[in-house]
């Protein structure tokens, strides 16, 4: 007895390569069973943010999923209600064992595990997601710690299952951690890292699956038994780009719902990544004015597309601003304000083209300042007209993608206040509401 288990993960909208898979998986045989790890959604597509996501889960039903799990861009970047009605039409299970609401009851829809008898076998899966808490926390939910989940799960469905699959929205490591501390788990399909591994890994006898990222690669595993026991297993990967092509009309669909006009006057809201530009400008004015901070910064590369006429629509803007990035205050020493100054002044990342983080842009640009002033060869900070004061606090608006470590070191730490589940794209939305209202 044998069975065909697929997998994808981290599509992030890539939804004409989606397109190909859904070919390829309605012409697989009555042996095969197919599961998503989440991230299918992204809203840097306008069909997902015409939809808000559910146009993905109509598309996961077309592919016939039979369970998936959640991704923090199915977590993360939709409101406390929206995700919570994101699977109202699903017609597949969703499993995460470690995301609750803050009384403690799981997501609508969504269980701590799914059991689903196939062909006579009883395959036991348990879902988990990335402990991205303080967003998940801003937006009304609680994010556990997933080792630990997984665990308890094991330990409650294993006497009941033949086999049982971890699908995992953790990471590589996360994975090879699981593998190895976590007895009684025959399989785990791994996402979020954006790895693959093109014949699986095995870690402490237990098969890691997965498919890289936007749709590269289907996952096949075979999973053999003898008499209901797990005799063998093997991984390989399905390259997408040897699929045939089909047509993608979801990017006029989400076109079209978007078309709603916002802003009616003539504007010119230019791209520019080596120069001011009013569009940036504007951008970082608003966000300080919003977050009601000291000052605020941001990067010019940001404006991914500029617009010059007089009916701005949503497209337009999400065009502009595609990204799934949330505007953030983060309280800073006089001290350490002036370090971040002095490195944004260097601009360091100027060339560079930047993946993840939210960022759905190519060149990352300029740094971009708002109320803030250095006079370089004299080494004074100001903040407005007043200079900086070693010991004072003070708050900076600026961009949740910088939290993470890579731009400033000095953002892990320090006091973060995230305002969700506005974009940037609601940010300048606002900024023109006012200048032009």
């Amino acid at each position: 007895m044998e069975i065909k288990l697929y997998h994808t993960n981290d599509i992030h909208s890539h939804l004409s390569t989606f397109n190909k898979i859904i070919r390829y998986l309605k012409d697989r045989p009555d042996d095969s069973y197919y599961v998503d790890l989440g991230d299918h959604v992204d809203r840097s597509h306008p069909y997902t943010e015409g939809t808000l996501g559910k146009g993905n889960v109509e598309l996961l039903n077309e592919a016939h999923v039979k369970v998936a799990t959640v991704g923090n861009n199915e977590g993360i970047t939709l409101t406390h209600d929206d995700f919570n009605a994101l699977y109202d039409q699903a017609d597949f299970e969703v499993t995460c064992c470690n995301l609750f609401d803050m009384e403690g009851r799981l997501p609508r829809h969504i269980k701590l595990n799914v059991i689903d008898e196939f062909n006579g076998i009883k395959l036991g899966f348990i879902g988990a997601t990335a402990e991205f808490t303080p967003f998940y926390k801003a937006l009304g939910w609680q994010v556990t710690e997933p080792l630990e989940a997984i665990r308890e799960q094991v330990e409650a469905i294993r006497s009941e299952c033949d086999v049982v699959i971890i699908l995992s929205h953790l990471g590589m490591f996360a994975d090879r951690r699981i593998a190895d501390e976590i007895p009684g788990i025959d399989l785990i399909l791994g996402a979020h890292t954006h790895h693959h591994f093109e014949k699986g890994e095995r870690v402490n006898g237990v098969l890691i699956g997965a498919a890289g990222r936007y749709g590269e690669y289907i996952g096949e595993i075979k999973l053999k038994f003898d008499e209901g026991h797990l005799v063998q297993k093997d991984a390989r990967l399905i390259e997408t780009d040897e699929l045939a092509n089909s047509e993608d009309h979801y990017y006029e669909d989400g076109r079209a719902l978007l078309s709603e006009v916002i802003h009616q006057s003539p504007v010119s809201l230019p791209r520019r990544l080596y120069s001011a530009s009013y569009a940036t400008a504007l951008l970082a004015n608003e966000l300080r004015v919003e977050l009601d901070a000291d000052c605020a910064l941001i990067n010019s590369g940001l404006i991914v597309q500029g617009y010059e006429g007089d009916s701005l629509t949503k497209y337009d803007l999400h065009k502009m601003l595609p990204h799934p990035i949330n505007p953030v205050n983060i309280t800073l020493s006089g001290r350490e304000l002036k370090e971040v100054i002095a490195m944004s002044s260097k601009h360091e990342f100027r060339d560079e083209i930047v993946k993840g983080f939210g960022y759905r842009g190519d060149v990352f640009g300029m740094y971009v300042t708002d109320h803030i002033g250095y006079i370089q060869s004299e080494r004074k900070f100001f903040v407005g007209d007043q200079p900086v004061d070693d010991h004072k606090s003070y708050t900076l608006a600026t961009l949740d993608m910088y939290t993470f470590g890579r731009f400033f070191p000095q953002f892990v730490q320090n006091e973060k206040e995230y305002f969700m589940p506005e974009f940037l794209r609601d940010v300048m939305e606002l900024a023109l509401n006012r200048r032009f209202s």
